[in-house]
């Protein structure tokens, strides 16, 4: 039955069968929705945004294109794409990158991707407004169990990047420095997004470019 007419409440984890969730997730209604499925609970969390949000993330995307640009780093971003795995997983970060050899991976004419067909993004970012406890909390346990390489968290309100990475036993470590994108520290994100409260994007990023030279 679609979303609207269950009333099923937004931003919380509940425990549904998959043959369920993938009705509702897939339902037009739920269109404007984002979607996650984990450890047999779905969550779904409004699409559209906030002025503040929406701005940081715009700044970070910005940010990565220009940075990976520049220092020839082959790369593909996805802006709240949705991968799933049948009967397992189904996340939709607001950010994504395929990077490397897998920077053109996903062919032309895809939907949501199917991951057991093609490979997992290698970094994953979550723009954080009001979602930041379960961003670093469940959000971040299925990051880690699929073993993505990488999984930032952008914290609005704090203007932080919380990021981590795989390591050797399997577990999740803080990084202050991506090694997906090598040589990108997060401390000058930090400093843009500090930057960006006090002037436009136009100067911020212009202040970006001199950093990443």
């Amino acid at each position: 039955m679609p979303l609207l007419q269950t009333k099923t409440p937004l931003d919380t984890w509940l425990a549904v069968p998959w043959e369920e969730f993938v009705n509702i997730a897939d339902a037009p209604d739920s269109n404007k929705l984002k979607s996650y499925y984990y450890n047999g609970k779905m969550r779904l969390e409004n699409m559209s945004t906030g002025s503040d949000h929406s701005n940081d993330h715009a700044l970070i995307m910005f940010a990565i294109a220009f940075f990976s640009a520049h220092q020839r780093i082959p790369m593909t971003a996805k802006d709240g794409c949705s991968y799933r795995k049948s009967g397992h997983t189904e996340f939709q970060p607001d950010a994504s990158y395929y990077v490397g050899d897998k920077a053109d991976v996903i062919p032309w004419g895809t939907r949501i991707i199917d991951l057991e067909q093609y490979p997992l993004p290698d970094l994953v970012i979550e723009i954080s407004d009001t979602s930041i406890s379960d961003d670093l909390g469940t959000k971040r346990l299925q990051y880690e169990e699929l073993g993505i390489s990488e999984y930032w968290i952008v914290n609005v309100q704090t203007m932080q990047i919380f990021a981590f990475t795989i390591a050797i036993d399997g577990s999740t470590k803080r990084i202050r420095e991506s090694l997906i994108l090598t040589g990108m520290k997060l401390e000058i994100l930090e400093q843009a997004l500090q930057r960006s409260r006090q002037e436009n994007q136009s100067v911020t990023m212009a202040w970006l470019m001199e950093q990443f030279k």
